[in-house]
């Protein structure tokens, strides 16, 4: 992960600051809540981060809210309304009233939200975020999201694990006219990396990747700030359709005594995307292959990567990620001079990752981007 992008509640408060934006002070100003709710996502339960950006919209008064659900075809408004603390048709000043019509609102948006399933089959936040974007008048987006995108040139799986996060990935939505126009907004991730049965948890390194990439295509769009929400959504869902699934790469399973004849150790889980260095999540695999290795064994480890990119750049990186492995093992105890390592990049395939009309197949090519393990009889 490339930084620290979580916030407090307390610390949204001064990150909306009085007014949300640096737009003019008579300018109407919007308060989105979008929000994806599907069956593979926690239920949209505000956090106290984003009940935070309802209250700051309250006292700063003359915002609009826009309740907006995700959807297959497109996202829908579920409706608009101005966001005023009123006692009849009177704006209320005192302070002690202000605050409990500050909870009142907040307590009922909140129930609201809780309540909230979608319909959707298809996870589409960005779809979300064009739509905060699109929305007139600076403020504040709320995007209450797993993070995970199942549909379009950005969907996780299209891109695969390996890619999500990176640079390379930003400029492709640029490219490709995705990056929206969030000039003028603040946003707010909320649940980004939470999922819900039949959906597999991410471990915390992909967890880190989602982080980047919204981040980065946030800062891409030229949001006035961008922040990460630290608290898990954790509620059940409320929906009930089926909705699409990512893969999700697991750890190898070591076997006891000799290892497989060929054991894979997905690059998902070893390195960060387009890079070579072991993270900490490595270190227990690893572990498992050193302590299960026959003693004095010699080994080869081949790098593999999907085929996409430049064939000599995916050779390099396969063959750096073999020798990281062979580094790894040798900190753990296995003499790396018993370590033989190759890199093939895509000219090996473990599977075929393309179809008939030569587009990639993402769950073959996860399956390619590994470093496979070899007992040397």
């Amino acid at each position: 992960m490339k930084g620290n992008h979580q916030v407090t509640a307390l610390a949204l408060l001064a990150l909306l600051g009085a007014g949300c934006s640096t737009g003019p002070r008579d300018e109407a100003r919007v308060l989105v809540l979008a929000v994806s709710a599907t069956a593979n996502e926690p239920a949209p339960t505000p956090s106290a981060a984003v009940r935070a950006a309802v209250g700051a919209a309250l006292g700063e008064g003359g915002t609009t809210l826009h309740l907006v659900l995700g959807g297959d075809d497109h996202p829908a408004e579920v409706r608009a309304e101005e966001l005023a603390l009123r006692r009849g048709d009177q704006v209320e000043h005192d302070a002690g009233r202000r605050a409990r019509l500050t909870a009142e609102v907040t307590d009922r948006l909140a129930a609201e939200l809780a309540g909230t399933g979608g319909t959707a089959t298809h996870l589409d936040p960005l779809a979300l975020l064009h739509h905060i974007a699109r929305t007139p008048g600076p403020g504040t987006g709320v995007l209450v999201a797993s993070g995970l995108q199942t549909t379009g040139p950005l969907a996780t799986a299209l891109l695969g694990w390996d890619r999500v996060g990176t640079p390379a990935t930003t400029e492709l939505a640029r490219q490709l006219g995705l990056v929206p126009d969030l000039r003028g907004k603040r946003v707010l991730f909320s649940g980004l990396g939470d999922t819900a049965p039949p959906q597999r948890p991410l471990p915390p390194q992909l967890r880190h990747r989602l982080v980047d990439f919204w981040l980065d295509l946030c800062r891409a769009g030229g949001a006035e700030d961008c922040a990460v929400d630290p608290e898990p959504l954790t509620a059940r869902p409320v929906a009930t359709a089926g909705a699409d699934l990512v893969p999700v790469p697991e750890p190898p399973v070591v076997p006891a005594g000799v290892p497989a004849p060929v054991l894979q150790l997905p690059s998902d889980v070893l390195f960060e995307p387009d890079r070579a260095v072991l993270v900490p999540e490595a270190l227990p695999v690893l572990r498992q292959v050193a302590e299960r290795l026959p003693a004095g064994a010699r080994i080869t480890l081949t790098g593999h990567t999907a085929s996409v990119g430049p064939a000599a750049s995916a050779r390099e990186l396969s063959l750096a990620r073999a020798g990281a492995v062979r580094d790894g093992l040798a900190g753990l105890g296995i003499p790396p001079d018993r370590v033989a390592v190759r890199g093939v990049g895509f000219d090996e395939p473990v599977v075929v990752d393309r179809d008939a009309a030569g587009a990639l197949v993402p769950a073959a090519a996860q399956r390619n981007r590994v470093v496979t393990l070899v007992v040397i009889p």
